[in-house]
């Protein structure tokens, strides 16, 4: 099999020599260079993300020398931007002359002018004998400088060991070489490694004609460096990096954290919360994690939207790729790439390591079953996933906080998270239902469905299920809400929201996603579809509730919950789902079970009749994604059968859903992921604020019990 050849970016600074160059690492490394120049105009901008992308197509880059200061921006132009790529881009660079100075003072380090520039100049250097120089004898280059570069030595002496080590002015770069043939300049820096991050860098020029053959070997020992760099870089960029730290029992860490996140990246965390009450997780069955991710400036995000069947990939501001696909081949590219960066090694007991965070609408799952969208009216893309490089972890059951990273050789970071996080810890409030909302004072206004009109859907849909069109059609309806302004009053901000939600109605999949022009703050109680690292998948679906009321017992909402009714909503969704799993996994054999059928589970506002189904996939043939790709929309919300459900909801409803009865979670580096149905939510779209609730209708629903119910959800949303 051939060896595949060297990709190697070239950054030419208007050099007369730069051809030499390129011409040096293609004939010694058999490399393919592609060449760019310092003001290159697709990258100049202050958005990084495009250089960052571009990057990715090549193995490492040299930086060619060039007239000019290189303190003066306009002279070094993108070169600068190499030194402060962040960990997950980094390359391996060679700065020649300009470049190697550029590195110099990157890394605090100064460059002053020779006394006497040396131009053409032909010198004997001394050298360390360890990395470029690594079994290289004599060296004589050549000179074509007017500029030293200085890292703060004190003195310079042939022989000396502390003419190798890094300086305290600049104490990551690591001296080479130097030539200490001129009594006019003194000691002049010839070459420098980075102690820590693949950086390297020569004054002078190996591709002369007057360079000895040192100049060829220094190039491939170079390149022997940097493929040594980029092995151990991949396999770092499969490990986490990560770190725990004990909490106190009653410490409410996720207000204290998600300002520490924020100060950490400007960007407000993404918050995927299973609530607590006294300190406890409210269902630690489903509800024992917290997830708090951290929304990077080079976060790569995939959007598709169904009306323009288009899936883009952005890399921070900036749009990479752009593709006319389907929904379904959009969740085949999303599992390809977390595929493609699958890891084995974090911390076994927590369910996420990194991976993507987002949701999926409403109207992506009606087009993966052929149903177009009621109205053509995009409110944001319809799955939107964000790549989350780190988070945090809460185990609200062991009161353990995990950081971790994906990025390669991260622990500085890791730790001093932790750091900052015990001492955060010592200090947090306590319980979250006792604390007291200190954000703007609000009053809303939030208009609800008419009764009458929504019993006439309700109709509607009895009609429609006795005409044999439907067993259960899940009926929704929307509730716009809108804030008081005046001297009093003034609009929350959904992080404000959130955290009364968060306070008023704990639940296990509570969320708190703010992505392109949508905000979502969700109390949601119900699972729609995990799986685990190994291919176990689990759905939970609830249909069948009963509303907290003074006065009401347990005893009375089973009793409630078990007429035929409440049963039936529940079972037929529950064959629904068995039909949707039974698709994927019964095609390796597999089987999808309910082991635990109808159960009565309290939560804080209401009682809610609850089922578990599960299946296992074949790790080693099929991924959960296309479990959750086959069993979208989720049937709690659409009706049984599900396809024609859709339809006739549509047409009752005339409106799009969004965000509303979609599904958001993660996607999770190791194999596992998690999803909620996106109900007990506010949401924020290009349509304001609203609320939406709604229940399961039957041929045995009487339209006002169904009105009681959707407003029984809907008010269990406080704003």
């Amino acid at each position: 099999m051939a060896v595949p050849r060297p990709r190697l970016l070239f950054v030419d600074a208007y050099d007369s020599f730069s051809n030499n160059i390129i011409s040096l690492l293609r004939l010694q490394l058999c490399a393919d260079v592609t060449t760019i120049r310092i003001d290159d105009k697709r990258f100049l901008d202050v958005d990084n993300a495009p250089f960052h992308a571009f990057l990715r197509r090549f193995d490492a880059v040299v930086v060619g020398p060039g007239p000019g200061d290189p303190r003066r921006p306009e002279d070094v132009g993108v070169i600068d931007k190499l030194w402060n790529l962040p960990q997950q881009s980094l390359v391996p660079v060679l700065g020649v002359c300009l470049g190697f100075q550029s590195l110099i003072l990157a890394f605090g380090g100064t460059v002053a002018r020779l006394a006497e520039p040396r131009h053409g100049l032909v010198k004997q250097v001394v050298h360390s004998q360890q990395s470029l120089f690594d079994g290289v004898e004599d060296v004589r280059a050549t000179q074509y400088h007017s500029w030293h570069a200085q890292l703060g030595h004190d003195t310079i002496e042939a022989g000396s060991s502390s003419s190798w080590q890094p300086a305290t002015q600049a104490p990551q770069l690591a001296p080479l070489a130097w030539d200490l043939s001129d009594s006019q300049n003194g000691p002049v820096l010839m070459a420098v490694k980075h102690t820590e991050k693949p950086f390297w860098g020569v004054q002078y020029h190996p591709e002369s004609v007057c360079t000895n053959e040192a100049g060829a070997r220094i190039i491939q020992n170079w390149w022997q460096e940097a493929q040594a760099w980029s092995t151990a870089a991949e396999l770092s960029s499969q490990t986490v990096t990560w770190t725990s730290l004990d909490i106190p029992a009653d410490a409410d860490l996720i207000p204290a954290l998600s300002e520490l996140i924020q100060e950490e990246t400007g960007e407000l965390p993404i918050l995927l919360e299973s609530g607590t009450k006294q300190g406890k997780p409210v269902r630690s069955e489903t509800g024992r994690y917290s997830v708090l991710c951290l929304v990077e400036a080079d976060r790569r995000v995939f959007r598709y939207w169904t009306d323009r069947r288009c899936l883009d990939v952005r890399v921070g501001d900036a749009v990479e790729e752009s593709h006319a696909i389907n929904v379904t081949e959009s969740f085949d590219r999303i599992k390809s790439w977390v595929r493609d960066r699958r890891m084995i090694d974090g911390p076994a007991n927590i369910p996420f390591w990194g991976g993507l965070v987002g949701l999926v609408s409403y109207e992506a799952g009606l087009e993966s079953i052929a149903v177009p969208p009621a109205v053509a009216d995009e409110l944001g893309p319809d799955i939107c996933f964000v790549s989350v490089q780190r988070s945090f972890v809460i185990d609200h059951v062991d009161k353990k906080v995990y950081i971790q990273s994906l990025n390669g050789f991260d622990d500085a970071w890791a730790n001093e998270m932790r750091n900052r996080l015990g001492q955060i810890a010592s200090k947090a409030d306590k319980h979250v239902e006792t604390r007291q909302e200190n954000g703007p004072a609000w009053k809303s206004t939030i208009h609800r469905p008419e009764r009458e009109g929504y019993c006439t859907k309700v109709r509607d849909c009895q009609r429609f299920i006795q005409a044999g069109d439907s067993y259960e059609l899940c009926l929704t309806d929307r509730s716009a809400v809108t804030f008081q302004q005046d001297e009093e009053y003034s609009t929350p901000s959904p992080t404000d929201i959130y955290n009364r939600l968060r306070r008023t109605n704990p639940a296990p999949f509570g969320a708190f996603i703010t992505l392109e022009d949508f905000s979502i703050m969700s109390s949601s109680p119900e699972r729609f579809l995990s799986w685990s690292r190994d291919g176990l998948c689990e759905f939970r679906p609830i249909k069948g509730t009963v509303q907290k009321r003074p006065g009401t017992t347990r005893e009375a909402a089973e009793a409630i919950l078990k007429t035929d009714k409440e049963q039936a909503e529940n079972l037929m969704i529950v064959d629904l789902i068995r039909h949707d799993l039974n698709g994927v996994v019964g095609l390796s054999g597999g089987s999808a079970l309910a082991p635990k059928l109808m159960q009565v589970e309290e939560y804080e506002t209401v009682y809610q009749l609850v089922s578990v189904i599960r299946g296992q996939l074949n790790a080693t043939m099929q991924h959960g994604i296309d479990v959750l790709k086959a069993s979208l929309p989720p049937g709690s919300m659409t009706g049984a059968p599900k396809k024609r459900s859709c339809e006739l909801l549509k047409a009752i409803e005339g409106r799009r859903r969004g965000a509303y009865s979609g599904v958001l979670g993660y996607l999770d580096i190791g194999g596992g992921g998690d999803f909620s149905v996106v109900i007990r939510s506010v949401i924020k779209d290009k349509r304001g604020y609203s609320i939406a609730a709604g229940g399961a209708v039957t041929a045995l629903s009487d339209p006002l019990a169904e009105w009681e119910e959707m407003m029984a959800k809907s008010t269990a949303v406080q704003v």
